[in-house]
């Protein structure tokens, strides 16, 4: 599908097609042939050849695709915010907006496996793009204490240099990688500290394991970030965290293998980093212990750079450097606030400081509201006299006939002013419809023959 898509140029046109094409509908065979034009005309700009086997597999995905349509509640796709982000408790970010790493795309360039579509996310979408070179952290679930001490150690001396740490979110040597680096806010503060991205092979809706909830919590909380390229209420199967590892892999520069035994997943990340032309680091280990076989093969083979000592990995990344979190200060801020004080008053409910943060978060959006966030708004809008404060309750002030004539200096809030009286923004009377590509599910699959 993600053929299909390229050769589109974009994603409403393929959903629309195959909503087109479902069988009993009138014109479902031009429909049909349109898509398989699409899917041709994306593997050649893909760089790829049409074969006979390549165009069964898509028809049977194009099959397996229109079978989930029924399980929509509507197809009237934009119309669906609310449906594809849990109410608005998760984004959805797809290439080309600013949050979005474009090293996936390596991913559709140097292997044979599509780059997702889109990415769901909770927390921080601005983690993913906080430091050019992130660092993958991966090993076994049922690491020692020597691989997840090793993991957690070299993850918090690297967040601790500002860099971005990517794991799995499992139990063992993921888990102690998070934690690793959420220990280097107590020593960097919250500027200086990396953060950390936990990517899931299912819906974000079945993050797991359930021990590893409070972990998710704190990543959140400090600035990270949950992902995952599948859709909410998507079951994570073993093969989609084979899936998920080339995500891991192509988000890193470096993967550090710290544990891993010759079957294992931490190793399948490995080989992902290798076809991606990632550098791949390996902690050895006692050879006479399973645990420690896959890493000693990556390091025999010549394969992984071998880790010596956790303090080596600053000499082995690039120089460290603060976060890259923009800080949203444009009128998008300064209007969704509006959007909200508005929409208390239609419910004739007080604006409080918590009753605005908690319409705020509700909106599907990728950087999720602070307290701190909004009280810096807030105070920007009141030095514009766009605002009043009494008694815990904020009002909008409303533009006079005068300021309207042009006979009162314009603030900032009055050049955002015909967007606001519009409703522009998530709480306003008028909607924006969603990006064309926001409601495309993740790829699962591999290109055929490609």
């Amino acid at each position: 599908m993600y053929a299909a898509v390229k050769g589109a140029g974009d994603a409403a046109t393929v959903l629309e097609l195959l909503i087109a094409s479902r069988d009993g509908t009138a014109g479902a065979g031009t429909a049909q042939n349109r898509l398989e034009h699409l899917f041709a005309l994306g593997l050649a700009r893909w760089g790829r050849k049409v074969t006979a086997r390549g165009m069964g597999v898509f028809r049977d995905a194009a099959g397996e695709w229109r079978s989930r349509l029924d399980r929509l509640p509507t197809l009237d796709w934009e119309t669906l915010d609310g449906w594809f982000t849990m109410d608005g408790t998760q984004w959805i970010i797809t290439p080309g907006t600013p949050m979005w790493p474009n090293q996936l795309q390596d991913l559709s360039t140097r292997k044979d496996w599509a780059s997702p579509l889109c990415l769901w996310g909770m927390g921080d979408a601005r983690a993913l793009t906080s430091c050019g070179k992130p660092l993958a952290v991966v090993g076994s679930r049922g690491a020692t204490d020597y691989g997840r001490g090793v993991a957690r150690e070299t993850a918090a001396l690297a967040a601790g240099q500002g860099h971005l740490v990517v794991s799995g979110g499992a139990l063992g040597a993921d888990a102690a990688a998070h934690w690793g680096a959420l220990s280097a806010w107590e020593h960097a503060g919250t500027g200086g500290a990396g953060r950390t991205v936990a990517v899931f092979a299912g819906g974000l809706n079945h993050v797991g394991p359930p021990s590893n909830h409070r972990l998710f919590e704190a990543i959140v909380a400090h600035g990270g970030a949950l992902i995952s390229e599948l859709c909410p209420g998507t079951v994570p199967e073993a093969r989609r965290f084979l899936l998920r590892n080339r995500i891991i892999a192509a988000l890193a520069d470096q993967v550090v293998v710290t544990q891993a035994r010759l079957r294992s997943g931490a190793l399948n990340t490995a080989g992902w980093a290798c076809d991606l032309g990632r550098g791949v680091i390996a902690v050895p280990g006692d050879i006479t212990m399973p645990h420690n076989a896959g890493c000693n093969q990556l390091i025999a083979e010549g394969k992984a750079t071998i880790l010596a000592s956790t303090g080596e990995i600053a000499e082995l990344m690039h120089p460290g450097h603060r976060p890259c979190i923009p800080d949203d200060h444009d009128g998008n801020d300064g209007q969704a606030v509006v959007g909200a004080i508005r929409a208390c008053a239609r419910r004739h409910a007080p604006a409080t400081a918590d009753t605005l943060l908690e319409i705020l978060n509700r909106s599907p959006g990728p950087l999720s509201w602070t307290m701190p966030r909004l009280m810096g708004r807030l105070g920007e809008l009141e030095m514009d006299d766009a605002i009043a404060r009494r008694g815990g309750a904020i009002r909008l002030i409303e533009t006079t006939p005068e300021q309207a004539s042009g006979t009162v200096k314009q603030t900032s809030r009055e050049r955002l002013a015909p967007s606001m009286r519009a409703g522009a923004g998530p709480y306003g009377e008028t909607m924006e419809a969603p990006a064309e590509d926001e409601h495309v599910k993740g790829v699962e699959g591999r290109v055929p023959d490609a």
